[in-house]
Order: C-alpha cells, then structure tokens, then sequence
C-alpha cells in the first residue's frame, strides 16, 4: 500500500532528529571522553597555565593539514596537553617532539602515546626548551613549531621561536582571536602596534582559520586563531634592531603625539634633533607612529644611527 503524502511528510522530522541527536552525541563524546581519562588519574584542567584542551577531531585534523608538514619534518609541539593533535602530527611528519608541563598530562600522553616510535614525550617549559639540541639530535636544519599556546604566554612564545629563527622554519599557533588580529594589522588602525611590527620584522603572516570558543574545555572567553609564521631567515629591512624597536616602542608608548615628540623621547634628544632626524628620513614630523609602516620606521633607525648618543647619556650631559 503506497504511503499517503501525509505520512511522507510526518516521518522527515522524525529521520531528521535521530540524525541531529546522533550528530550531537558524537560531537560532546570527545569531551567526555577527556573528561573520564582526566578524572581516572586525577587530573583536572589548571587555570594558572591557561589549560584548555581542543575536543573537535574535525578541527583537530584542519590544524594539522594546515601545518604544511613535509615527511622528513621535525616537530615541536608546544603543549600537547592530552594529545589531540601529537598522533595526528607524527602521521605527517618524520618526528615529533611534545613538550609538556605538567607532570601528569607527561604520563598520559606516555601511556596512551608511547608505543608510536615517531613521539618523544619530554617533561619541560618549552621557554627553557633546548630547540638547537633537538635540531641537531634529530639531524635537521629548521624545525616546526606547533602548538596550542596559552594567551599568558603568546608573546614570550613568539620571542623565543624568533630568537632562534636560524633553526625554526615555521611556527603554526592557536592564540587569541584579537591578539591574531594584533598581529596582522595594518598602519594606521586601531590594532596596529610595535607588537605588529616585531611579527613583521621576524616573520611573515598567515592566518589560517578562526577557531570558536566552543571547541575546548574548558571553555575559554575568547575566541582563537590559527596562524602560521614563516620564519625569515634575516630582517626585511636594514636598520640596528635594538635602536629600531627603540624607536618603535617609542612611538607607540604615544601613539596620538607626533613623531618629532616621540623621538625626542626615545632618542633622548631635543625637538630640533627629531626634526632634523625626520627630515633625513623623509618622514614628516608631524606624522604619528601609528601610521609609519616597518619600511619608514628603519629609514629613521638608519637616519639616527650616526646621530644618536649614547643611551647612557642624558640630555643635560652632551
């Protein structure tokens, strides 16, 4: 007996919210999941090291495949936590080298991840990490970076890969949604600091994708970031770099005064040494630092090479 259109019609819903009650179950599984593996060994996510674990496979997948691995790459993952991505980083590369903190999260990952030849589950701050001894114990060139970072430490992090960008090729790192955008902005916008401008110094740029608050536990205020810096291997521009942030950090220490005033402060020299100093690199003096691209600020570094005196110096001595 054929089925009335009625009855065709009733039985969609019904279809469609077994599926959506499937999909949702599959989708709170890996949190709870992680839930019974942490409370097993007495774990529990610690706020003052900024734990929060991604739980969607799905994503965990998109921020491997965006990683670029080649098989004969050198992995350092940055707080694997409790492993979501160190497998799936160990299938694409030749190695992977997981640096953990805490000490139980280290004899999880052991257990669970032990048996796969191509870990290396190291208990240890990778601020204080030895990445040259790594590189060399594992016969490579450069290195990558990845991690899920906690935001207290984004910047420290950030330092540490571009102080030692003779052996790090790349980095790819979760961070704040805004701090991404930070990092990225351009002259002239509200974003736009010295923190963009040593990014830009150091590295170049791509974000890759937007990743919500949903998917961690626990879960975070904020939204993340998935970015990618290619390491450079020298600056993109010719300046003294610590006499270069000198003047960057100057700038935006007073982002709404003018150059001729920010100089004078950075530089320790009075207003007409500014101007002089802009109008050797071409830069107008009434301009705001805000608004100078990475490209101009070195022109006034160049400029001010030979014509600044000794940071030690004080005015009232030259």
């Amino acid at each position: 007996m054929a089925t009335s259109p009625r009855r065709r019609s009733a039985r969609r819903p019904i279809r469609a919210s077994d599926w959506l009650v499937r999909r949702a179950a599959a989708e709170g599984s890996a949190t709870a999941r992680l839930k019974t593996v942490l409370a097993e060994r007495g774990l529990a996510p610690r706020r003052r090291w900024g734990q929060n674990f991604l739980v969607r496979e799905d994503l965990a997948e998109r921020i491997v495949d965006a990683c670029g691995l080649r098989d004969d790459d050198v992995v350092v993952e940055i707080g694997p936590g409790a492993g979501a991505l160190t497998a799936r980083l160990a299938a694409r590369a030749r190695a992977v080298v997981a640096v953990e903190r805490d000490p139980g999260l280290v004899a999880l990952l052991r257990e669970e991840l032990g048996e796969i030849r191509a870990i290396e589950i190291v208990e240890g701050d990778f601020l204080e990490f030895d990445l040259a001894g790594t590189s060399q114990a594992h016969d490579a060139d450069r290195l990558v970076i990845v991690g899920n970072i906690p935001y207290n430490i984004t910047t420290p992090v950030l330092e540490r890969v571009f102080e030692q960008r003779r052996i790090v090729r790349s980095a790819v790192l979760l961070v704040q949604k805004e701090y991404a955008e930070r990092l990225g902005a351009a002259a002239g916008t509200p974003e736009y600091g010295a923190l963009t401008l040593f990014a830009r110094y150091h590295a170049l740029l791509d974000p890759l994708l937007t990743v919500r608050a949903s998917a961690f536990w626990p879960r975070p205020e904020v939204d993340s970031m998935l970015v990618r810096f290619f390491v450079r291997e020298g600056p993109p521009v010719e300046a003294d770099e610590a006499l270069l942030f000198r003047i960057v950090r100057g700038a935006f220490a007073m982002r709404r005064k003018q150059l001729v005033n920010t100089l004078a402060e950075a530089l320790e020299i009075d207003g007409a040494g500014a101007d002089r100093l802009c109008r050797a690199a071409g830069i107008d003096s009434r301009r705001r630092g805000e608004t100078l691209t990475l490209d101009e600020f070195a022109k006034l570094a160049r400029a001010a090479e030979s014509r600044v005196p000794d940071p030690d110096e004080r005015r009232g001595e030259r």
